[in-house]
Formats: structure tokens, sequence, C-alpha cells
């Protein structure tokens, strides 16, 4: 289902951005229904029926707060679809759809800062680890992001309508200087035409709003990405290195040459726009497929970064499709509200088991070496490797339970992680100091 929404929203940012391709009235209406029946009709259903699943398995109890924003989710998701179904039959109500966007865009800022605060107290809970503090940018730099993306499309641009007899109905982006500001926008019917435009005074900062707090979003969320796969990879061995480099500097790589024209202060030519909007589109599918090349067949945190995979890759093609489109362009931009609670819950689902899989490590060192000493002086290896086993077991169960109870997240080291851990790590130190113990 995600694939079918992704491949959707491709062909509808090629569709809505830098005229790529074009579309008349027939094939908005097309692309609107396909958007509104799919994306926000099954995909949503399927999706968070799975989000739901995955933050309840393997005896997981969610807590308050995630109990409640999905239901806060789910209501506002099937309500805007409710609204996109009443314009998809009465094609005159389009003026209700900035609404929408207005709504869902404003829920996901605050889904985002609420998840930012709630990452936070878990960093400073949780001896203030790198990987919560990416998280925590993370998810704040995605709310500055969405709020940037209103202020610049709906507190700056202005509109003006003009009559315009004879005209063929057609939309077109101009992005065109004029000595009052900037065209950007037209919406041109037989006897109306619908102007968008940005003030003279009020370019620098459209300007700043439309760049640079997607940018700085897009570089946290790939280096939160890129921290915890490298984290996952490095305990797992799930992806050679050599490929797993690839995966995380692949899409930034593809962004940079895109963007080389903006970058560079140069007028874009025709073959870099295709460019730019199809490295948009692969920096949210790498991404996601960097998650999904880490969530192994039996990994605890499988459905943690599923779950994430698909809300990245969804939130970043979602947001590259301007909502200054009446019609499917808001309906596929306002799936942000989705895709970022996915990404926000998957994230911190994924943070918070990573994190205590690395204080189970510790504890299991500490609980091995605590009982070594009185373990010295057995028979043999053999059976001081039971007993450890048999403490050290004791001590994750107890360790596994205490995370579930008090977050709802399952940590992903498995029972056969921790014998492995033992085994690989802990006992050859522990034989170490018997050795020398004994020498």
């Amino acid at each position: 289902m995600s694939g079918i929404i992704v491949a959707l929203l491709s062909l509808v940012i090629f569709s809505v951005r830098q005229n790529i391709l074009t579309y008349d009235n027939t094939l908005e209406t097309l692309y609107f229904v396909l958007t509104v029946a799919i994306a926000w009709g099954l995909g949503s259903w399927v999706l968070l029926g799975y989000v739901k699943k995955a933050t309840t398995a393997s005896g997981a109890r969610r807590g308050t707060f995630i109990s409640a924003l999905h239901l806060a989710v789910v209501a506002m998701q099937f309500s805007m679809l409710a609204v996109m179904l009443f314009v998809v039959l009465d094609r005159s109500a389009e003026y209700v759809m900035p609404y929408v966007n207005g709504l869902t865009s404003g829920f996901a800022i605050l889904i985002m800062g609420a998840f930012a605060f709630k990452i936070l107290g878990w960093y400073r809970k949780n001896h203030r680890k790198l990987i919560i503090l990416l998280y925590f940018f993370t998810a704040a730099s995605i709310a500055v992001m969405l709020s940037a993306d209103l202020a610049a499309k709906f507190l700056i641009t202005y509109t003006v309508a003009e009559s315009a007899p004879g005209e063929t109905s057609r939309e077109a982006f101009l992005y065109r200087r004029f000595e009052g500001g900037e065209l950007v926008k037209q919406d041109i019917e037989p006897d109306l035409t619908v102007s968008y435009i940005v003030p003279m005074a009020y370019l620098p900062a459209f300007a700043f709003l439309n760049n640079y707090p997607g940018l700085t979003s897009l570089l946290l969320r790939w280096g939160a990405t890129s921290y915890t796969l490298n984290i996952y990879n490095r305990e797992r061995k799930k992806v050679h290195g050599a490929i797993f480099l690839v995966l995380v500097t692949l899409p930034i790589a593809i962004f940079v040459l895109g963007q080389s024209p903006n970058l560079l202060g140069i007028t874009p030519e025709p073959w870099t726009r295709p460019l730019f909007r199809g490295g948009n589109i692969a920096i949210g599918v790498l991404f996601g497929m960097a998650f999904l090349a880490m969530a192994g067949k039996g990994s605890a945190v499988r459905d943690y970064l599923t779950v994430a995979a698909v809300g990245i890759m969804i939130l970043t093609i979602a947001f590259g499709i301007t909502n200054m489109q009446q019609t499917f362009g808001i309906a596929g931009h306002s799936l942000v509200l989705l895709s970022s609670y996915m990404f926000a819950v998957g994230l911190y689902y994924c943070a918070v088991s990573v994190s205590h899989d690395a204080a189970l490590r510790k504890e299991i060192h500490r609980s091995a070496h605590g009982a070594s000493a009185d373990l010295l002086e057995s028979v043999g290896a053999a059976e001081m490797y039971e007993e450890l086993e048999q403490k050290v077991l004791k001590m994750s169960k107890q360790h596994t339970a205490r995370l579930l109870s008090e977050t709802g997240v399952r940590p992903s080291l498995e029972e056969i992680d921790v014998k492995q851990y033992l085994d690989k790590v802990v006992m050859p130190e522990v034989l170490k100091d018997k050795k020398a113990t004994e020498a």
C-alpha cells in the first residue's frame, strides 16, 4: 500500500511542480479522485491499522500519550477524507481545500511538537544519549518546516482575481518577477483568473521560508536516520559496509545535484527540473529502503523500522507537492499529517528500543562481572557459563518487562541475541579474568 501511495504521489509531484507533466481539467479530476480514494481512503485505513498493530505487538502496552494521539490522528484523517469526498462530488466547493491543508498541517505541527517534547523528556531521563537528542531535533525541525510552509503560502502570499473572458481553463506556476513582487501561480478559468502574488517587500522572507527550514529538516532527518542505522547495522551486521555507505549518502548526493542550480545561483535548465523532482522522490524512497534493509525478519524492532520507513517516504514526497494547487495538490501535500505521525512513532519506538539495548548490554556486563568473582573457583568454564547464562537471562527478562511497563516499547535484543552477546563478548572477558586470577 505504501508503494502504491508513493507511486501516486510521484506522479502528482511531477505534474504539479515545474510543469514537467501537464494536466487538463480531466486529469486534474482523475488525480484528485485517485489521491483521495487511494491515499486518504484505503491507504489511511491500512497504514493506521499497521501502526496500531506495531505499537501493541509482543505484549507491548501503549501509553496514554500514544493511545490518545493515535485516536486523534484517526479522527482528523477520516474527517478530512469526508470533506474531500464532498469536494470531489461538488467541485464548486474547492474553496474549502485550503482549510483542509491548514488543519492537517497544523495538526502535524502539534504532533511533531508533542513528540519533540516527549523525546526531550526521554533524553533527560536516559543519560542524555546522542541518538535521542538527534530525534528531538528531527521532530522539532519538521514542526518548524511545516510552520514555515504555512506562513509562506498563506500569510505572505495574497491573491488577485481578474476578469478573463474567453480563456481556456488551466493552471500555471510562473515564479515571474514584476514591479509589484513575484507572480507565483495563476488559476485561469474562462471567466476569471486568480493570481497568487508575493509582495516585493516580503520576497526575502518568502525565499527564506521556502528553502532553509526544509533544507535544515532534511539534513537533520538524514543525520538521525544515518546514525540510527549505523548503530543498528554495526551491532547486527545486516548490510555490508560499502552498501550501507551508499544507502545513507546517495540521497544527499542526489539532492545536491538536483539543487545545484539554486545552490550556485544560476538559472535552472529544463533538464534540471525532472532531476530535482526525481531527486526529491529518490531521497524519500532511499531513506525508506535504508530502514527496511535494517528491519530483518524476526527482529523485535522490525515493525518500528517499517512504520518509520513508510512515514519518511511519504513525508518527503508529500511535502514536495505544492499546496497552492487547489485539488490534488492540497490532497497530496496534506498527507504530511499521516506521514509525520508514522515517522514520529517509528523513530520514537526505535530510539527507545535501541537506547535500552545499550543499557541492557551494560547491565549484562555488570551482572556478569559482579558474579564472576564468586564463579572463579568453579570446576570449569562450562559450569561458569551455565550459571552466568541463567543469571543474565533472568536479569534481561526483568529489564524487558520494566521497559514494556514504562514505555510500551520492546527492546530489539531477543533472548538469542542476549545469549550470543554473552557468548561472544562477555564470557571471553570473564574467562580472561579467571585466567589472570589463577596466574
